[in-house]
């Protein structure tokens, strides 16, 4: 496999920690041992299916969703066992794959429901089968505590009922002989026992004639004989031969129960290899979901848009003691392929550097990264890194000298799919020759086209970088106001070292202070106070339009909230007044029917009041009719509207319902047409027209 990253750079960035987090959450060994094996891969066909499998994984972990847990006792050496031929294993090792395979058809089963919304889970079992016959032939043998079933065959039955009678018989014997015993005196307290497997009385030694038997052994002391009773010696050796039988039968039975798992040792050890990869598979979910993790886009530009990405392990520290992380968001593409970075010591910037390397290395070692939405990577060929001290004392090299080597090796392998993460190049050295060292470096990386990002004090590359095609300046954010660094990355401008501000803060004497910024040159005194103001000015400013846009945020919420409390009080006017207009109808016809009363009680004539009743009556659900046909014949039409509107335009041709008539569509105005029949221009609804064929 080609090496992207070497072991000293992973170690650098941390990447053996995550690993070990990774670890932390398999259940099985196996899968633990491929954690050991993780490391990133150039490309992106190596890992995209892991990829999209954790993903998935992840978003049912995260939904608090069903996802079976695939541990299981390890069993492959006893697969490996089972698949020899006339093997025989033990009711121990059968259990255990029993159970895997019980797993292993419950985690089968489970993928394959995720046909339709996951299919690269449903992808996992292809090839890989249920073996419910293995589960089935183990359990018609066994029972939970791994012995065989005395059902398991009809000589085993038998063997075992005739030991049960030959021991209860010898138990029968041999307590009415203690009893016999006991009362003449010989016996010792601890009266009976086994010895060698055979049970045997304690009798005192000067007894030991008294006693008809074998003698199996005698006490330490030499006061007490272990003695096997002749009265129960025969029936012993009877119970003895059964179980030699009962041995060889249930050894018969386990060896054929093996042949007949035989043929499905393939099908086992698929599922069980099943079990660990979804281990290992939801192991980097669990992980995923603690860091809220996602699956960023992947491009194949060799372009990195990090967006709002957090340290993975200081993001778990900092939740574990209640702290805030500051999100880092980086974009390096075409035109921006060198980001150098200023600012501050201890403000950020390796962090910044080791974030952008870890998180890459992870991704390409096919694990979720903790970035926001919209965060696209590339998959590079190699990540090149100088991190941290290179001083070697077994090489009796100087830090200085240790960066140039690593400086060589990085300079002669940079390509446009490269990734470079280089901290404090160019230091270790006389500071004006090693910042010259670090412009030619800077000018070398832009040109060969490599991705990457570099820290710097020195003030040179920082000018060199503002007017550098294809690099740009970056700065760590510090406060002035308190003197403490913000840890965010701002790119666009060079970033203040912070030098006799940091220097004040931490106590050291105001008058050395005083004397450094004499010897210190006006013009760059005056460039780092003019990007310490700059920074603090676009600080004020982006604090000014969070407030901003915060207030604007709470103004929207406002206004929504008012819409809805305005809809709700329409509704509830709209309810009022239905509410109404039901109970002027009631006390409609409540009136009609105290009319039609009174003129019953008044005329002779009742026939006529029966019929106005009736009438009354007819017209109202007349009346109800015509309303729920109106209503109906809109609901069509709005349906018909929403349907064919779509497909109207000027030019197509339709025609009119209920007419023979068609023509062309001129042009549309709400949910009505302007049609073009011969001469004549005719507004229509769109109801009634219809597709001309």
């Amino acid at each position: 496999m080609e090496v992207v990253i070497g072991a000293r750079e992973l170690e650098l960035l941390q990447f053996d920690k995550v690993k070990q987090l990774v670890k932390d959450h398999c259940v099985t060994p196996a899968a633990k041992l491929r954690c050991e094996e993780l490391q990133p891969v150039a490309h992106l066909n190596g890992v995209m299916d892991d990829l999209l499998r954790t993903d998935a994984i992840r978003d049912i972990l995260a939904g608090n969703g069903y996802f079976p847990s695939p541990e299981h006792e390890p069993h492959a050496l006893e697969l490996k066992k089972l698949a020899l031929q006339g093997a025989m294993l033990s009711g121990d090792q059968l259990l255990k794959i029993r159970r895997g395979a019980e797993v292993a058809n419950t985690m089968i089963r489970f993928l394959r429901t995720k046909k339709q919304t996951a299919p690269v889970l449903d992808a996992l079992t292809n090839g890989t089968e249920t073996c419910y016959e293995a589960v089935d032939a183990i359990n018609a043998i066994l029972d939970e505590e791994g012995l065989v079933k005395s059902n398991a065959s009809p000589e085993l039955a038998r063997i075992r009922k005739a030991v049960g009678e030959r021991r209860r018989e010898s138990d029968r014997k041999f307590y009415n002989y203690l009893n016999e015993l006991r009362k003449h005196g010989y016996l010792r307290d601890n009266e009976e026992g086994y010895y060698n497997g055979r049970r045997t009385i304690a009798v005192m030694v000067e007894h030991k004639s008294e006693v008809q038997g074998f003698v199996h052994g005698k006490s330490e002391s030499g006061r007490t004989i272990f003695i096997e009773p002749s009265h129960v010696m025969g029936i012993n050796n009877e119970i003895a031969e059964l179980e030699i039988d009962e041995h060889h039968e249930v050894t018969r039975i386990l060896r054929e129960l093996c042949a007949t798992l035989l043929p499905m040792a393939p099908v086992l050890r698929m599922g069980a290899e099943l079990l660990v990869t979804v281990d290992f598979l939801r192991a980097r979910a669990l992980l995923a979901v603690k860091l809220n993790a996602v699956l960023p886009h992947i491009n194949t530009d060799f372009e990195l848009d990090i967006r709002q990405a957090r340290h993975p392990l200081l993001f778990l520290q900092n939740n574990a003691s209640g702290k805030k992380t500051v999100p880092l968001s980086v974009q390096l593409n075409k035109t921006q392929r060198i980001l150098v970075i200023s600012g501050p010591n201890a403000g950020g910037k390796t962090i910044a550097l080791k974030t952008t390397g870890l998180l890459q290395a992870m991704l390409q070692s096919g694990l979720l990264v903790p970035a926001g939405e919209g965060s696209s990577f590339g998959f590079f060929s190699k990540i090149l890194a100088d991190i941290g001290d290179a001083q070697s004392i077994e090489n009796e090299l100087s830090t200085y000298s240790a960066k140039l080597k690593s400086m060589t090796g990085i300079l002669e392998s940079v390509n446009d799919s490269t990734l470079v993460l280089m901290d404090e190049f160019g230091s270790g050295t006389d500071p004006e020759l090693g910042s010259a060292i670090a412009e030619a470096v800077l000018e070398s990386l832009v040109a060969s086209g490599t991705r990457g990002i570099i820290t710097s004090h020195f003030g040179n590359v920082k000018v060199l970088a503002e007017h550098l095609k294809g690099s740009v300046n970056g700065s760590m954010l510090f406060s002035m106001e308190t003197l403490e660094p913000r840890y965010e990355l701002s790119v666009g401008e060079p970033g203040s070292s912070y030098t006799f501000e940091v220097a004040e803060k931490t106590g050291f004497p105001k008058h050395l202070i005083q004397r450094a910024r004499q010897k210190v040159s006006q013009e760059k005194l005056r460039l780092s106070t003019l990007l310490a103001e700059v920074q603090d000015q676009k600080t004020r400013l982006r604090e000014e339009t969070d407030r901003a846009e915060h207030q604007t945020f709470v103004s929207k919420m406002a206004e929504e909230k008012y819409k809805a409390l305005f809809n709700q009080w329409q509704e509830r006017i709209e309810k009022e007044r239905e509410k109404r207009m039901e109970q002027g109808k009631l006390i409609e016809f409540g009136q009609k029917y105290l009319r039609l009363m009174e003129e019953w009680n008044e005329k002779q004539d009742r026939k006529v009041v029966i019929k106005k009743f009736i009438d009354g009556v007819t017209a109202e659900t007349k009346k109800k009719a015509s309303v729920k046909y109106q209503e109906q014949q809109s609901k069509q039409a709005e349906k018909k509207i929403a349907k064919l509107k779509p497909k109207l335009q000027p030019g197509v041709k339709v025609r009119v319902m209920n007419s023979s008539q068609s023509g062309i569509v001129e042009s549309l105005r709400d949910d009505k047409a302007v049609v073009q029949v011969g001469l004549l221009k005719m507004t229509v609804g769109i109801e009634n027209l219809a597709l001309a064929e």
